[in-house]
């Protein structure tokens, strides 16, 4: 990280965001939803590994339609909790959800939200799609 790198993060400056309060914060907000049943969001920010917001949710809703009402509901509270966290760097968003008791019905993240400039969407691309 360099001498200045070091000195920043010790100043509060600088440096990665606090992996535990942000994976808490989206956890959190996610499982308060009435739409949320079961599974838990989490939150990875590696220098090696890169930086996700990532799960697999079971939702309200039977037919895919509904979970995918529902999954946009999860993925509005995401871009809301996540812009909140001080020093998160843009992540990649890979959370997909399935119905009760259906996890042959899978609809992923980027069903229901396209992707930017990658396969994958990031929190970049939630905060575009929201604004709009």
């Amino acid at each position: 990280m360099g001498i200045l790198g070091s000195l920043l993060a010790a100043c509060g400056m600088g440096g990665r965001s606090d992996v535990d309060a942000v994976a808490a914060a989206l956890r959190d907000a996610v499982e308060a939803l009435p739409e949320h049943l079961d599974g838990e969001v989490r939150f990875q920010d590696s220098a090696n590994a890169g930086t996700f917001v990532s799960g697999v949710l079971v939702l309200a809703g039977q037919e895919r339609e509904a979970v995918e009402t529902s999954l946009l509901r999860v993925l509005r509270t995401v871009d809301l909790v996540y812009r909140e966290q001080p020093r998160v760097r843009t992540a990649f968003v890979r959370i997909e959800a399935h119905p009760e008791g259906d996890r042959g019905l899978r609809v992923l993240a980027t069903d229901v939200i396209p992707a930017g400039s990658a396969a994958n969407i990031t929190t970049d691309d939630l905060t575009a799609f929201f604004e709009e």
